[in-house]
């Protein structure tokens, strides 16, 4: 059963939570672009901190890039965080020092100039598998929480607003980034699947795209760990190809509308992509990239029964080996 997280604060017989207060700026620095672009600063930070890191751009179409050097040497690319705005969000397992390099996009405002914000935020509050939070975005921030799984769970996190376009985004443990904008039910809607590889701790961030405010819900739930179809299979040149010169497998599963069908794909030759159609053939699920690299993972509803054809298919022209694995 379903767990509802108890509410901060009780407004016309509903229950929400608030975004989280308390940030505190660690930096403000402004700078121009031009001669001597890139321009980097640096700044401290202590391990288990959270800290948001923006690159403002000023002036008319200031695009700004951002490119980052953490305490452990990983480096980090960003381009658009907030609008034309680049930046992050990390959790830091280990202290010391960040440094920050902020340069104009190719061909924008290369003369402008930017304001650079450091700050650091409070802890993210905590869901369990299983929970489900209503909440409120104040001020166009994200608000952030934190799940443990352990290795083999599998979980499906959906974020729904009937007040703003959803955007959900997934840090796992080793500061990989995952984000969904529309791949949840009624069109603005945000879903995500995870797999946990190994038990540990993943951050999701339920936002809004263009930085709106508004009320949402934001449910984890659990996904069946036993799969009811394991096809290991092989694309080759023989295969037939698709309208758009693809090469593709084709499976049917049976389904009754409501049913809800996970489907992993699985393979170290190719970059894997994975449909699922209607049982009049439209086109009811698309997934590239999961989260685990280069393979797919989709979770669909079910809105017909009949059978519904499951489409394996790489992203380029390539052939190989695969794990398609289908659970219900």
């Amino acid at each position: 059963m379903n767990r509802i997280i108890a509410a901060s604060v009780i407004a016309a017989g509903l229950s929400w939570t608030v975004a989280a207060q308390g940030q505190t700026e660690i930096l403000t620095a402004e700078g121009r672009f031009g001669a001597g672009s890139p321009n980097e600063h640096r700044f401290d930070v202590e391990a288990g901190q959270t800290i948001e890191v923006i690159a403002r751009g000023i002036g008319v179409g200031a695009d700004t890039t951002l490119n980052a050097t953490l305490p452990n040497g990983e480096s980090l690319y960003n381009d658009d965080y907030d609008g034309l705005d680049a930046g992050f969000v990390r959790t830091f397992a280990t202290g010391g020092t960040v440094s920050v390099e902020v340069s104009p996009l190719s061909g924008s405002a290369a003369e402008g100039g930017y304001r650079l914000i450091v700050r650091a935020l409070p802890p993210a509050a905590t869901m369990a598998i299983g929970d489900t939070v209503q909440g409120r975005l104040i001020g166009g921030t994200g608000d952030r929480y934190q799940v443990v799984g352990q290795s083999g769970d599998r979980v499906v996190i959906d974020l729904k607003s009937y007040d703003f376009d959803a955007f959900l985004t997934l840090t796992d443990s080793a500061g990989n980034e995952y984000t969904d904008d529309d791949g949840g039910d009624e069109g603005y809607n945000s879903r995500l699947q995870y797999s946990f590889r190994e038990a540990g701790t993943v951050t999701i961030t339920a936002g809004s795209l263009g930085s709106a405010d508004g009320r949402y819900t934001l449910a984890v739930e659990p996904l069946s760990t036993e799969n009811v179809v394991r096809h290991e299979g092989a694309l080759t040149p023989d295969d037939p190809r698709a309208y758009d010169g693809q090469l593709y497998d084709a499976y049917e599963i049976e389904g009754q509308a409501g049913d809800t069908v996970s489907i992993a794909l699985e393979s170290d030759d190719f970059d894997t992509v994975v449909y699922i159609a209607n049982p009049d053939g439209t086109n009811l699920g698309r997934n590239d990239d999961g989260t685990d690299g280069t393979n797919s993972e989709l979770i669909v509803r079910l809105f017909e029964t009949g059978a519904h054809t499951i489409y394996v298919t790489a992203l380029s022209d390539a052939t190989g080996d695969y794990v398609l694995t289908i659970y219900q």
